[in-house]
């Protein structure tokens, strides 16, 4: 194998990474300066009003992921899962035009930073759990690093981009190219739907509902 094979992933498994890749990559544009936005542009911001807003984006997608995650262990559906996977991602990709154009007081902050972790209660475990399941064999850990590193450099790069262009075109400029690479890694999401489908129906096929041996033996081999 040469070392360009490497970096040679099935179609899902790297979809997944080029999607969080401009996800996660268009939320390191607002890293640099959102603490700044909330507490100049917002009336009644305060460094007070930066902590208890990042307290209610963990606390309500910690909240939520749980029903969302055992929900979706439940069903054990791929497709429930991509569904689920686009609608929280759509959700988010919608937050930072929330904040373009209606964002002026405190309690706007809260509800879209409420929001915000709604949407990823939605998106982290369903990501999770398709990438997980997709992955090579004997190439887990390769696929892993794969993601972590694009993630990685596309958020550190991004974050010194979003600094620069804050300081010399204004906050304004940030939330709608955020907004609009949230929505790009959305629609690369798409392209894994025919992939999901295929792969639901071949194993109803192999395990007819109710044929509860048969299907943690699939789940095994997975």
């Amino acid at each position: 194998m040469s070392w360009l094979d490497t970096f040679k992933f099935n179609r899902v498994v790297a979809v997944l990474i080029y999607s969080d890749f401009l996800i996660i990559s268009a939320s390191g544009f607002l890293s640099p300066i959102i603490a700044v936005f909330w507490t100049s542009q917002i009336r009644g911001g305060n460094l007070a009003v930066v902590g208890f807003t990042t307290t209610v984006f963990w606390v309500v997608k910690s909240i939520l992921q749980v029903p969302i995650s055992a929900y979706v262990d439940k069903k054990g559906s791929d497709i429930l899962t991509f569904v689920l996977l686009v609608a929280g991602s759509l959700l988010g990709s919608t937050i930072p035009l929330l904040y373009y154009f209606f964002a002026t007081d405190v309690w706007h902050v809260y509800l879209f930073e409420g929001l915000n972790g709604a949407a990823n209660a939605l998106m982290v475990p369903t990501w999770l759990v398709l990438f997980s399941k997709n992955l090579d064999k004997r190439r887990e850990a390769t696929e892993w690093a794969a993601h972590s590193n694009a993630v990685g450099v596309g958020y550190a790069a991004a974050a010194a981009v979003g600094g620069v262009l804050a300081q010399r075109y204004g906050f304004h400029l940030i939330f709608p190219l955020v907004s609009t690479l949230m929505f790009a890694g959305t629609l690369a999401i798409l392209l894994i739907r025919d992939e999901l489908v295929i792969s639901e129906h071949r194993r109803a096929v192999r395990c007819p509902p109710g044929q509860v041996d048969c299907q943690q033996k699939d789940q095994i081999s997975r």
